[in-house]
Parts: structure tokens; sequence; C-alpha cells
């Protein structure tokens, strides 16, 4: 269940989210895959309605009770709420177990239940089982970042390097090593992959976050927010970048302006807690008692 705020915005997702309350509201028949639904349940379930993630994923599940998308939601569901032995129970109840992400189901539950030393061995063994090399690109960088969710920099980083010496063309991996470098606190080094990228890939707006990420963590605000307008110009209602310079914003002293980059966010994820409390802040700050008591208590 992870955020993916930039997908959630897209049309593909919207226009699956309205064909799907459309069939629960009015019983319309709708065909949507398990992974659609799956996409659907996860975005309940960010936005707090945990009644509706479940029911559409029971929906899934019952249409279709083989595929791997649902089992996976579910087994990720209990490791959420702490509950090891039944996450991976149903982990285990999956049929096909040499599913890539299975493995990568497998993996975050060692790592979410701190079981690092079983987590790496598992995803570089199936990572040298692919006999693909764009396959097996794509796999590895799929569990550096995934290392990187978890905080472990120094893995992440060692992982990158193989990457980079593996598929020297994959060029992908300089905007992730970048995101490596901002969480190991090596904003310099961050800064110039970042910029590195940006001069082959000017639209990736990964490279002007990673670029931003940085120069807000060494407290250089106007270069920080230079990058976000200029990504916000390529992808003008990206919200985690709305977020992103939000959070500059209000470190910077500028509140009015940091309130107006939470309240265009929550037009679009209105149950978002921690951009509620950061709005809430900023309406405090401002005098807006009345609106942010209304903000964190409606």
């Amino acid at each position: 269940m992870n955020e993916d705020y930039s997908y959630f915005q897209s049309n593909e997702f919207r226009s699956s989210l309205e064909a799907y309350e459309r069939m629960i509201g009015s019983g319309e028949s709708v065909e949507l895959d398990s992974e659609t639904l799956v996409d659907i349940a996860e975005y309940y379930a960010m936005e707090q309605r945990m009644d509706d993630a479940n029911r559409c994923i029971q929906y899934a599940t019952s249409f279709y009770p083989d595929s791997i998308d649902p089992q996976i939601f579910l087994s990720r569901q209990q490791m959420f709420e702490g509950n090891e032995e039944e996450a991976w129970k149903i982990c285990k109840s999956i049929t096909d177990q040499d599913d890539r992400e299975v493995t990568f189901l497998k993996a975050e539950l060692f790592l979410n239940f701190e079981r690092k030393e079983k987590a790496l061995p598992l995803l570089l063994y199936k990572y040298k089982e692919i006999s693909d090399r764009t396959e097996a690109a794509d796999f590895l960088y799929d569990s550096i970042s995934l290392l990187n969710d978890y905080g472990l920099g120094k893995e992440a980083l060692e992982w990158v390097f193989i990457l980079r010496r593996n598929h020297p063309n994959y060029e992908d991996t300089i905007v992730l090593e970048a995101e490596v470098r901002n969480l190991r606190g090596e904003y310099a080094l961050a800064i110039e992959l970042a910029e590195q990228y940006i001069e082959m890939h000017p639209y990736d707006t990964r490279a002007w976050m990673q670029l931003a990420e940085a120069n807000g963590s060494l407290q250089h605000y106007d270069e920080a927010v230079d990058a976000l307008d200029y990504a916000l110009a390529i992808e003008p209602d990206n919200a985690e970048m709305l977020m992103l310079k939000g959070n500059l914003l209000h470190d910077s002293g500028y509140i009015a302006d940091a309130h107006e980059c939470y309240a265009r966010f929550l037009e679009y994820f209105p149950n978002d807690e921690h951009a509620r409390m950061l709005d809430a802040e900023c309406l405090m700050d401002l005098g807006e008692v009345d609106a942010a008591i209304r903000l964190i208590t409606t």
C-alpha cells in the first residue's frame, strides 16, 4: 500500500475509480481486472476509507479467486496491522510462489519485521535468475527502491553500484542514486546526480524532485522551490510535488504560500491526515483559527 499520488491522479485510474463507484452505486455492470480493483482498494486505504477498501478487495477475490494481486494486498494489509503470522500465511497460500511480485512481497515482509538478513539474499538470488537483461535491470531497480523505502541506505547504495556495473546503459540508475544519496544525507552528491540526469532528461520530474529534496535539506530554499516550480510547470497538478513545495515554503517562513500548496493537495486527497494537520498549522499561523478547527474536525 505504498502511496503513489501521481498514479492515483492519472486519468486512467480516475476513470476506473468512477466506473467502479458507478457499479457499487447503481449495480451497473463494469469489467475491471483484478489489478485495477487492487489499485482502487489501495487508494481507499490511503484515504483511510477502510470499509470501502475491504469491500473492493472482497469483490476482487470473489471474481478473481486465483489472482495474485488481491492476495498480496491482503498479506500487506495484515503486515501493516502487525499480524506477522497471518501475513505470512496469506503469502504462502499464493499458488505461484515464483512470481516476481510475490518475491517482492516476501522481501517486504522480511524487511517490515526486521529480518533484512533474509530479504537481501532472496532479492539478489531472484535477480541472478533473470536472463533477460532489461527485466533484470528493472528488478534490481525496484529492489533498490524497496531498500530505500525501508531506510537501508548502505545496502541500497551497494546495489546501485551493482546496477551501474552490470547495466551501464540503464540511465534511470542516475536518478535512483540521487534518491539514495538524499536518504544517506549526501546532498551535494544528490544535487550533482540530479543535475546530470536533468541535462539528459529535462522533463523528468523525478530528477527535479530529488534536486529540490537535496537543496531543501541544505536549507537552500530558493533553489529548492525553483526546482519544484520547474517540475510543476511540467506536471502542474502533481500532488507529491505540491506537498514537497508546501513543506519547503513552510520551513522558509512563507506560510500563506505553503497553505495554498497544501490546499491544492487536499483537493485531490481530502482525507490525507498529514496534509490536513500541516494545512491546519498554516491556518493557525495565519490567524484563521476557525478554518483550522474545521479542517481537522470534519
